[in-house]
């Protein structure tokens, strides 16, 4: 459901923000140069507070001088928690909004590239992303976290004017890092009146679509190919690399680290760019209609039995994929798995068979858990029922590298991790030679092999997503 289903919203021409699926997150980001750009009075003082922060951290790990017995440091190691705000139903990874988060896996980098700020004598930063170049490993996703933290009183405000506006129920909901005190160095934990997000229990807030991307402005991939056409002589001199794209990530957070300069002049660059918010509604990527696509290739394809037992379970969870498959191969549905002349990723595929599955499972009263952590890494779909009918799929790309280790490793570890003998291997086939039988029969027979060794039954199913003739257009 979405926000505005929930709550029964109708949206007018004001009416400017996202409106987020509640029960899972959108895989899109909060690119902070889109509100800095921004021309509305209101957003265009979160750049000064977004500085104001760093301003503050950098104070703190200034006058820590190193030592991080302090208070000082011990007040800059809390400034830079940044749990993932699943208020927002955003993320790079779907799934449920109670997400793991960046936490305490940014904490560390942070305080290491303030550090190295300190050193070089900055006192203020103008992006975050200024101190991000400085370290490995720190992904987009963790600036999105970083902005939706810092600026979170910002949005707590604009999703209370859309509430009044609507008539949207609120209640007093404790919110993490609601907003800062520049004075005492602390984040405040606050009760806000906010929406309450029925699936999660959570607070909602909102945002402008405006503000959203699928990819944020900069990163460490394109500081570098900038430096280098920049100056490529001096960075092969300094790094001993001949060829720019196999730099590691290592490397590059190092050369941002030894010119703070150079970092600088690429985001003052970065900063006149043309930068688009992601097109919300045409969905180039398939990230934002796949709840509405899912319900409409459920509505297309009913299912007519609820399982009763667990045998009638296992044949209710092949007709589930049947019926996506159904959907798909005979009822133009492969449309939705193409972009132009390029299939789309496995996220898409999954994505659209998530939503699917959960308007048949809602109706039948079965739990669907997607993406769950089955032991030692997430499976794609978990489907419980009681404890004796439980199922597994699996979702892989024919095409993709790792599609013999998820038949042969991953399924079985999932299995093993969850105590159960059953689940479906989904091979989604977008190209001819996957149609070869010769293909199609050394998959069943490894299926069948491993599923001897490990005393398990895993059951192989063929969809065939190739274009085809037109049919009825899925709508």
């Amino acid at each position: 459901m979405r926000f505005s289903e929930t709550f029964d919203v109708t949206r007018t021409a004001e009416d400017d923000w996202f409106d987020p699926l509640l029960l899972a997150d959108t895989n899109l980001c909060v690119d902070p140069f889109l509100i800095y750009d921004d021309a509305n009075e209101f957003w265009a003082r979160a750049h000064d507070d977004m500085i104001d922060f760093f301003v503050m951290v950098l104070k703190m790990v200034k006058a820590a001088k190193g030592d991080e017995k302090t208070p000082s440091w011990a007040k800059a190691k809390s400034l830079l928690l940044f749990p993932e705000p699943d208020e927002f139903c955003l993320g790079v990874t779907e799934g449920s909004p109670k997400g793991s988060g960046s936490g305490k896996g940014l904490q560390r980098p942070m305080l290491a590239s303030a550090q190295v700020a300190v050193r070089h004598d900055i006192e203020a930063v103008e992006h975050i992303e200024e101190l991000v170049l400085f370290q490995e490993g720190m992904g987009l996703d963790r600036i999105s976290d970083m902005v939706c933290n810092v600026l979170k009183k910002h949005f707590v405000t604009y999703t209370q004017e859309v509430a009044r506006r609507h008539s949207v129920p609120t209640e007093r909901i404790r919110v993490r890092h609601s907003s800062w005190d520049d004075r005492n160095a602390k984040w405040r934990d606050e009760f806000v009146e906010l929406p309450r997000n029925p699936y999660t229990g959570s607070a909602i807030l909102l945002t402008p679509a405006r503000f959203l991307r699928e990819m944020l402005t900069i990163g460490a991939d394109d500081f570098w190919d900038w430096a280098w056409r920049q100056d490529s002589e001096t960075l092969r001199a300094n790094f001993n690399f001949d060829l720019a794209w196999r730099v590691p990530a290592a490397m590059k957070a190092r050369m941002a680290r030894e010119n703070p300069e150079l970092v600088k002049a690429y985001m003052r660059e970065r900063e006149t760019d043309e930068k688009k918010p992601y097109d919300i509604e045409n969905d180039p990527l398939l990230r934002t209609k796949t709840y509405e696509l899912g319900k409409s290739l459920a509505t297309e394809n009913p299912l007519s039995f609820t399982p009763s037992t667990p045998d009638e379970f296992r044949e209710f969870i092949a007709a589930l994929i049947a019926a996506y498959a159904h959907g798909i191969e005979q009822s133009d549905g492969w449309r939705l798995l193409w972009d132009k002349t390029k299939f789309r990723p496995e996220s898409a595929c999954q994505s659209l068979f998530r939503f699917a599955a959960s308007h048949y499972c809602r109706a039948h009263k079965i739990d669907l858990t997607s993406e769950a952590n089955a032991g030692r890494g997430p499976v794609d779909f978990k489907f419980v029922q009681n404890w004796e009918a439980r199922a597994l799929i699996e979702m892989k790309l024919a095409s993709n590298s790792g599609f013999w280790h998820g038949l042969t490793k991953q399924t079985v570890q999932y299995l093993q991790s969850e105590e159960l003998k059953c689940a479906f291997f989904v091979c989604i086939c977008f190209e001819d030679k996957h149609f070869d039988p010769l293909f199609r029969q050394q998959v069943k027979d490894l299926a069948k092999a491993t599923s001897r060794a490990h005393g398990v039954d895993i059951e192989p199913v063929f969809i065939d997503a190739r274009p085809k003739a037109s049919a009825s257009k899925l709508r």
